[in-house]
């Protein structure tokens, strides 16, 4: 039997915390679908469901004899190619959605075309596919605490970040890709990290799980994928012939499958959201958009407001400055522990906001702060792990709190509407709407 790394410090009073957490947590998810909400997110990926389930397609558009698809038409996000309507969802997930409804419709009969069913369908979906994996993602946070901060009760402030400061609890309650993607990636990271650090032993599988998820994370959230490329440089560089051999297989399989479907439905592999033309079919809402979705503003403000600004990571949740810390920490103190992997993943951060800011113009749409930036919120959270293990000064604390406060106050509004117009308390108290009104 293989024993538990000496360097893996369990303190079963710290799990208790951690578990109260998350149990709390879990009861506050499990409450909210009580109240389900179907927006263009939600209705994009159902549309699929419903042609893949009940006309055997992926096209969205019901064929003339047949009973429109009824989430169809209650979304903008779709595109025509070839005459036909097509979701602009990259198909894994609404292919996972697919396979849990199949079996609610096999084990409790439940129909997506009867609304009275709708919202129990909706609510396991939203269970399967955000709840659960929120849960997964808390528990590798945890192994992860466990394995790189050295002081037991140090491990109880970040994770309580992660469950209670973040955009997660909030799009936790909703259809998207962002948690399942941020899930992936956290699994595929871990692995990467403790195997690199050598705090397990380097077996396949454990580079095989590796590959998988960072395969996966591509197919359900591709920005997520600068984290992964990342750390498989990383793992290249430490084991090449089990990084190149057993993640590479075990990477291939769910990009082939995302890969498959792309090739047999569009005639291309690439993602629909850089096939740009297919947006501008006659009557699509992208030709002349309104609101958020038709700003144009310059990179430099648009840059500062994903950052600082009314839609800003750090002035919503300005907890999450630690890992900007622990950034400067790694430039001064060669001897920081982690140093290469703050300094990697602060790479990587910045080359997914360089992305963001000359790519987009929308701020994510009609949500809760820059949705888009979930995925890195964990990952801000992992760089910060020495400034946890380091931090002594009671004002220090002090100012933990106060940021905490602030970053928690966000999570609730978020929790509260994770869609919506420029409801943030920055807009409200401070910016503003960028066009002009905040309904």
């Amino acid at each position: 039997m293989k024993s538990t790394p000496a360097s893996l410090t369990i303190h079963p009073g710290v799990r208790v915390v951690l578990l109260c957490v998350g149990l709390v947590l879990l009861v506050g998810l499990l409450y909210s679908l009580k109240t389900v909400t179907l927006g263009d997110s939600a209705n994009s990926r159902l549309a699929t469901v419903y042609a893949l389930t009940h006309e055997g397609t992926w096209y969205i558009d019901s064929p003339p004899d047949r009973a429109p698809n009824p989430f169809a038409m209650n979304t903008v996000d779709k595109v025509e190619l070839q005459g036909r309507m097509l979701s602009t969802k990259p198909p894994i997930l609404p292919l996972l959605m697919t396979g849990e409804y199949v079996v609610l419709r096999s084990v409790l009969g439940w129909d997506l075309s009867d609304r009275t069913q709708l919202k129990h369908i909706v609510q396991g979906m939203v269970l399967g596919m955000a709840i659960v994996p929120f849960i997964i993602i808390l528990i590798i946070f945890a192994r992860f605490l466990e394995h790189f901060i050295a002081t037991p009760w140090r491990r109880i402030p970040p994770f309580i970040v992660l469950a209670l400061g973040t955009q997660l609890p909030g799009f936790a309650t909703q259809i998207s890709n962002h948690i399942p993607g941020t899930c992936a990636m956290m699994l595929a990271l871990y692995f990467a990290l403790v195997l690199g650090s050598k705090r397990v032993s380097p077996t396949p599988w454990r580079f095989m799980a590796f590959g998988f998820f960072g395969g996966l994370t591509f197919t359900l959230d591709m920005p997520l994928t600068v984290f992964i490329a990342a750390a498989g440089l990383y793992l290249i560089f430490k084991f090449p012939r089990q990084a190149i051999l057993y993640s590479g297989v075990a990477m291939a399989l769910p990009l082939l499958v995302h890969f498959a479907v792309m090739i047999y439905v569009t005639g291309s592999p690439l993602p629909i959201q850089m096939r740009k033309e297919l947006y501008f079919y006659e009557g699509a809402f992208w030709r002349s958009p309104s609101g958020l979705d038709g700003l144009n503003e310059p990179k430099g403000i648009y840059g500062f407001h994903i950052l600082l600004g009314r839609f800003g990571l750090f002035l919503l949740f300005p907890v999450l400055i630690t890992g900007v810390v622990a950034v400067f920490q790694s430039l001064q103190d060669r001897s920081l522990p982690w140093r290469g992997y703050i300094l990697g993943g602060f790479t990587a951060c910045v080359l997914l906001s360089f992305y963001y800011i000359f790519n987009t113009n929308n701020y994510g749409g009609s949500a809760y702060g820059f949705r888009w930036y979930i995925g890195v919120m964990p990952v801000l959270l992992m760089m910060s792990a020495p400034v946890y293990e380091r931090m002594r000064a009671w004002w220090a604390w002090g100012i933990w709190v106060m940021l905490f406060g602030m970053s928690m106050y966000s999570a609730w509004e978020c929790f509260q509407a994770p869609w919506g117009s420029c409801h943030e308390w920055t807009v409200r108290l401070i910016f503003g709407a960028p066009f002009g009104s905040s309904s």
